[in-house]
């Protein structure tokens, strides 16, 4: 019985040191272990596409010998092969896909105390800082082999339900979980685990056990989070860390509230004195009438480049010692007196244009005694006067 399928054989997690870093940003893995025998691994019987005999969902040990494991067929057969950023599909590179999955490559393929070891030279950026920050850390190799069915026991003791013959490596595949064990450092793909895994949110440990999915999103969250502490956040030209700067973030945000607020308060107010048609025809007809009044008042006055206001003053000015004027401003002077009182003043003045002012009358002789030449014509004493009779 011979299947194609793809296994993950531990951890891809090589030291430091075995790790390399080339002019290029070429990642070299030397010694990274790829496979141990002998072992027996569990696996599913779905996996194979089901087996005669053998229930789905239920695991059973397959065995790998060492014989058959560093055969130099075996050991052959992966020297050279690609590396993929997890399986391609079907499990299988070749001619037609390797432009499209490849991410380097896998040689010197060797034994070294009980392990099947090969050095990794990593092209693909992205794979590459996978690599170097532990996000994916195992390999798994993908390959062709013969699934024997035999039961028996492996020399540790532990029992098997079939073995596999004639392992013929395709590719290494760069995946997060093996099914080897912790001391084999590239993987073989475990779709249940036994081995926990822990993640770091916030500071706090998690353990999500064998759950792929919620360990990637628990990642993902962390790293949307560090992003967001990262961040900075612009408000007109200031600029402030959201990580650090919350409470002047607020500040600014709440003085924009209350300018917002305050605009809105005016708005009726600005509405109410905005400029209309009408208003600018009105405002130009009260303008001709102060300005034909103050020319009345004084022929030589200035208007051209003068608001009403200051036509009006310069008019009151010129007439500051007019009575009219003295009653209304209260005795304040012409700058100094509020807006109502000079358009007030302006008014009365204009109003009494060509009349006599009755406000200077109360101050004027009620008779004026008519001369001609110097002769004093009332040669009768003032003492006597009085006993002239009154006139009807």
């Amino acid at each position: 019985m011979k299947k194609l399928f793809h296994l993950k054989i531990g951890d891809f997690a090589p030291s430091q040191s075995s790790r390399t870093l080339s002019q290029e940003g070429f990642l070299l893995c030397v010694g990274a272990k790829l496979a141990k025998a002998p072992q027996v691994r569990n696996y599913y019987p779905e996996e194979f596409g089901g087996i005669e005999g053998f229930k789905e969902g239920f695991a059973f040990g397959v065995y790998t010998s060492a014989e058959e494991l560093f055969s130099k067929a075996t050991i052959a057969s992966a020297e050279g092969k690609d590396a993929t950023n997890s399986h391609p599909p079907g499990n299988q590179v070749n001619a037609a896909t390797w432009q499209g999955y490849s991410i380097g490559g896998l040689t010197n393929v060797r034994e070294e105390d009980g392990y099947l070891v090969g050095d990794l030279l990593i092209k693909d950026k992205n794979a590459i800082e996978q690599i170097q920050t532990n996000e994916k850390i195992e390999l798994s190799l993908g390959y062709a082999a013969d699934l024997i069915i035999e039961t028996g026991m492996a020399p540790d003791g532990t029992p098997y339900h079939a073995v596999f013959k004639n392992i013929q490596v395709n590719h290494v595949a760069l995946v997060h979980y093996g099914r080897c064990g912790g001391d084999c450092r590239v993987g073989d793909h475990n779709p249940n685990p036994e081995k926990t895994m822990k993640i770091i949110v916030d500071g706090i440990p998690f353990d999500v056990a064998d759950n792929e999915a919620l360990a990637a999103a628990l990642k993902k969250e962390q790293d949307q989070l560090a992003n967001l502490k990262a961040a900075k956040l612009k408000i007109g030209d200031q600029e402030f860390s959201i990580a650090t700067e919350l409470d002047a973030v607020q500040a600014v945000a709440d003085q924009m509230v209350t300018s917002n607020k305050q605009m809105a308060e005016k708005i009726p107010e600005l509405e109410a004195n905005q400029a209309t048609p009408e208003k600018l025809e009105a405002m130009a007809a009260d303008r001709a009438v102060v300005i034909q009044d103050a020319k009345k008042l004084d022929p030589n006055i200035k208007t051209d480049g003068c608001t009403c206001e200051q036509i009006k003053r310069e008019v009151i000015k010129a007439k500051a010692g007019d009575a009219l004027v003295t009653a209304v401003l209260g005795g304040v002077a012409v700058g100094d007196a509020a807006v109502d009182r000079i358009d007030t003043a302006f008014r009365a003045l204009a109003a009494t244009t060509g009349t006599m002012n009755p406000a200077n009358q109360l101050f004027q002789p009620t008779s004026t005694p008519t001369h001609v030449g110097d002769e004093n014509k009332n040669t009768q004493p003032k003492l006597e006067k009085w006993q002239q009779p009154l006139s009807p």
